[in-house]
């Protein structure tokens, strides 16, 4: 998989005012740009809410999406910086309840696209849509075993799988087309929602504790357990993206000792 090996990341700092760019809207960017290339890992703390506090349609127009944990604007991975003239600016808002997990994800992109259908079974999202990425790692462990990575794109198409360890197993033929990453028979039972507005797009993602089958760290977590996530948004085969937690030059996107620290909070 060539994202694996090869990823031509954007890296240069830009500020607020070269959006404007001629006729291009400025964006309503609601939180506010920080810069990560101190190498210390980004944490958030997720609160707990009711099972059934939040609709997944989309929307986050929920109030208790404003006291969801959030992880700020995503930086550049190769370096940690702010990327202003990036197409794809995004933050992500993070809560649980007890049957699930709940992502919200804005991307501020003005013209996303997707080949794919919202049926579709495991596309390459990365190769060829507009879309965001969610790893999760059960546990703060040192090691790179035993991590979740789920894309979804602006179709709401999605790719889910399970990996043992960094990158393994990859399975199958010579190309992309056909080669299997991870244990992508593994099926997240995800449930997802888009809404494409103008200058940006909103992903709402809830995903059932009962997908995660590790016994050094069960699901759901309890109350101050730490797992050990990144998101990222990207577009143009991933040649534009941006992360919350930067990887600087350490791995790939799958590196989990670049993941930041996802925090379980309490009712």
């Amino acid at each position: 998989m060539q994202r694996l090996t090869v990823l031509r990341l954007v890296a240069a700092a830009g500020t607020l005012a070269s959006l404007s760019g001629g006729c291009r809207r400025a964006p309503d960017f609601d939180e506010p740009f920080e810069d990560r290339s101190s190498g210390t890992l980004p944490e958030l703390t997720a609160p707990k809410f009711a099972n059934g506090t939040f609709r997944i349609d989309g929307q986050m127009d929920e109030p208790a999406w404003q006291r969801a944990g959030s992880t700020g604007m995503f930086v550049a991975p190769g370096t940690g910086r702010p990327v202003s003239s990036s197409k794809v600016n995004a933050r992500a808002r993070v809560a649980w309840e007890d049957q699930r997990l709940i992502v919200g994800v804005v991307v501020w992109d003005d013209t996303p696209s997707s080949p794919f259908g919202r049926d579709d079974v495991d596309p390459h999202v990365w190769a060829r849509a507009s879309g965001i990425e969610v790893m999760l790692k059960p546990g703060d462990r040192p090691d790179n075993r035993d991590y979740y990575e789920l894309q979804v794109d602006v179709a709401g198409a999605v790719w889910d799988t399970h990996f043992d360890d960094y990158n393994q197993p990859v399975s199958g033929g010579p190309d992309d087309e056909r080669k299997r990453f991870g244990h992508q028979e593994w099926v997240s039972g995800l449930e997802r929602a888009v809404h494409v507005e103008a200058g940006r797009y909103v992903i709402e993602l809830a995903l059932p504790w009962s997908a995660f089958s590790n016994p050094a760290s069960p699901a759901p977590p309890r109350a101050g357990d730490v797992w050990r996530a990144n998101f990222y948004s990207f577009r143009d085969g991933q040649r534009d993206a941006l992360a919350w937690s930067p990887i600087l030059g350490q791995g790939n996107f799958h590196r989990s000792s670049r993941f930041g620290k996802l925090r379980f909070g309490g009712l």
